[in-house]
């Protein structure tokens, strides 16, 4: 009963995941830059539990199938951190390179050619330390997007990678936990492909709501759902409040758009139509407000214009204007009154 379960389980998780994948190639242009990575290593994945389930429904034990199921986490790995180093396809030779080492260990497992198994070991688990490593530092840049950054994503694909590390010691050192392992390891990642796979389809049934809006000709060109508002409203006030993205004098509305995972039509109407405020208004209001924190700090023997262009202004003049349009007096005279 319970392996006719599991299999029932695996089978289903793997169906659902893969008519999401379909669904996400489709409708590429809803999700963030870099998605097709993350959606090929959702399917690369998804062998895992594919593989114990022909294992469990045929009672077919053979070499490859287990080999694949061993090695993919390789090939998970890399294609996680195309995702989150590259924000366009990167060029092929690129994405072949980390496709090397899953091809390489499949190849000496299955055809058994007589290797030095510790080095094996040792090479194995130090590229998936190593790609975790530049995982963890590529999401951590200044411009990566807000699902880069996401920490769950993070979080899930850490755990998966090292639940099958403990697998794979377990193998190693024959311990009785092998079994208990393994079955996490395929339980764990069925639930994160089926997690994934709601979401997914979420963010399609959002886009695809936009898209209906659009073509009515009695409203406006474009309307975002009141819950992907609220959404990108917390999304944006994280982006100014905590990594303060208005200090970059360089930041474009196409640069916003990215980090909230939207178009520069959707920021615009996320700002204009549910913010009553303009892109640059928006901007120049925090960096006033943090101008002020600075003026506060320093004496009236230090740089105006330093703490212009520390607050995110390109020069002097433009500053000066915006100060005394919201605080209705000069720089100079309001650090005078308040510092």
């Amino acid at each position: 009963m319970w392996l006719e379960l599991q299999q029932e389980f695996y089978l289903v998780s793997c169906l659902i995941a893969l008519f999401c994948v379909g669904m996400m190639l489709r409708y590429e242009q809803s999700f963030d830059k870099g998605m097709y990575f993350l959606t090929s290593a959702n399917l690369v994945l998804m062998l895992i539990p594919f593989t114990s389930y022909i294992q469990l429904k045929f009672n077919i034990h053979s070499v490859l199938i287990s080999q694949i199921a061993n090695n993919c986490m390789l090939l998970f790995c890399g294609l996680c951190f195309l995702f989150y180093r590259f924000d366009a396809k990167p060029k092929l030779a690129t994405v072949l390179l980390h496709c090397v080492p899953f091809s390489i260990f499949l190849i000496v497992k299955v055809v058994g050619i007589h290797t030095q198994a510790q080095l094996m070991h040792t090479i194995y688990f130090g590229l998936m330390f190593s790609y975790v490593t530049a995982m963890w530092q590529s999401r951590s840049a200044k411009n990566a997007t807000l699902l880069k950054k996401n920490k769950w994503l993070f979080t899930w694909v850490v755990f998966v990678v090292s639940l099958n590390g403990g697998v794979a010691v377990a193998y190693l050192s024959g311990s009785i936990w092998l079994y208990p392992l393994w079955l996490s390891l395929n339980i764990t990642v069925c639930f994160y492909l089926l997690i994934f796979s709601f979401a997914a389809a979420y963010r399609i049934q959002q886009s695809q709501y936009i898209q209906v809006q659009e073509v009515e000709p009695t409203k406006k060109q474009l309307q975002l759902s009141p819950s992907l508002v609220q959404s990108c409203r917390h999304d944006l006030k994280r982006l100014l409040e905590q990594e303060h993205i208005f200090l970059d004098n360089q930041l474009t509305l196409k640069h916003l758009a990215e980090l909230l995972g939207l178009s520069q039509h959707q920021t615009s109407e996320l700002l204009n139509e549910h913010m009553n405020k303009s892109f640059y208004a928006l901007l120049n209001e925090y960096r006033i407000s943090f101008a002020c924190q600075l003026l506060k700090q320093t004496t009236s023997r230090d740089n105006i214009t330093q703490i212009a262009l520390d607050s995110g202004f390109n020069n002097k003049s433009s500053f000066y204007t915006e100060f005394k349009k919201q605080i209705g007096t000069t720089p100079t005279k309001w650090r005078a009154q308040y510092a």
